[in-house]
């Protein structure tokens, strides 16, 4: 059996809910890793929220033998929240925590995965306990990297159909997840098969109907009995919500009066269209059925050939 949970905890006044509205993890976890991460991205001056604290917790849970509870991660929070922190934190444990061989951090665009480069290396540079740690910083536009003394990688990559082919690695980052399929899948994942303790972590905003591989992960979370993935999702429940309602803001937003205020929200709101407002803000996302894409019609197109009134 699985832990399971469905947690609706609005918090108080316009402070972002610090626990997530859906999640489930691992039963299998006897300790966890996760408060020497913390305190190791303090050292490198980055200080986690409540919310980024407990997925760091959840997610590095271990077993009796000191495997990782959890092989899988999933984490499906709005834009601006705070994501990008978490994995930072993850990345920084995998170098000079978890001795991890090679990290591949992937994400959809090569803009998006340089960024993610920058603020790493930062907090790396930015510590002389790391940097003296560091044998080089690999700056090569699509072959960032950064590489410790003791052999250990920290590598930044685009996906490609190709990508992460060749590599034997410990950790998988797929950052954009919602942009993720089985040919970028099928180059990843195998690159964890060899190592005796391997994590692949899922992050992203809301799916879409194309979103393949996070809509499974999103299903099997969901199901909360799938041993080995632990999963985290803030959002509201997309049958009983009202976009305008600040209580529904800041359940789908750990973020909100510490990086996102509720004036811009508002702003955010009058701009955008309903629908994008709830997938962008509010992660209404509009997932595949059964982990699959709708095939003939879309989802969309099916939806607007309702008639008020009519029940099938």
């Amino acid at each position: 059996m699985m832990s399971s949970a469905i947690d609706v905890r609005p918090a108080s006044g316009l402070l972002g809910a610090q626990r997530p509205r859906l999640w489930s993890v691992p039963p299998s976890a006897i300790s966890s890793a996760g408060a020497e991460a913390v305190d190791l991205a303090a050292q490198a001056g980055l200080v986690l929220d409540p919310w980024q604290q407990f997925v760091l917790e959840q997610s590095l849970g271990e077993q009796t033998d000191g495997r990782w509870a959890a092989f899988e991660i999933g984490v499906i929070v709005s834009r601006q929240n705070g994501k990008g922190a978490i994995l930072e934190a993850r990345e920084l444990a995998g170098l000079f925590l978890f001795n991890e061989r090679l990290i591949l951090h992937s994400a959809h665009e090569f803009k998006t995965a340089a960024e993610a480069f920058l603020r790493i290396r930062r907090l790396v540079e930015d510590n002389p306990d790391f940097e003296r740690e560091v044998a080089r910083v690999r700056t090569a536009a699509g072959a960032e990297a950064i590489e410790l003394k003791s052999g250990q990688r920290l590598r930044f990559v685009a996906r490609s159909n190709g990508s992460g082919r060749g590599f034997t690695g410990d950790l998988v980052i797929l950052d954009e997840a919602y942009n993720l399929g089985d040919e970028a899948m099928a180059a990843l994942l195998p690159t964890l098969s060899a190592r005796p303790n391997p994590q692949v972590w899922y992050t992203s905003t809301a799916g879409q109907e194309t979103s393949v591989q996070l809509g499974r992960v999103r299903e099997r979370g969901l199901a909360g009995n799938d041993p080995s993935l632990a999963f985290f999702e803030w959002s509201v429940d997309e049958t009983r919500y009202s976009a305008a309602d600040p209580v529904c803001w800041a359940q789908a937003n750990p973020g909100l009066g510490v990086r996102i205020s509720r004036e811009y929200v508002e702003l955010e709101q009058a701009a955008l269209t309903v629908d994008a407002f709830a997938r962008e803000r509010l992660s209404v996302g509009d997932y595949p059925v059964d982990g699959g894409a709708w095939e003939t019609i879309s989802a969309g197109a099916w939806a607007a050939c309702a008639q008020p009134g009519v029940r099938l």
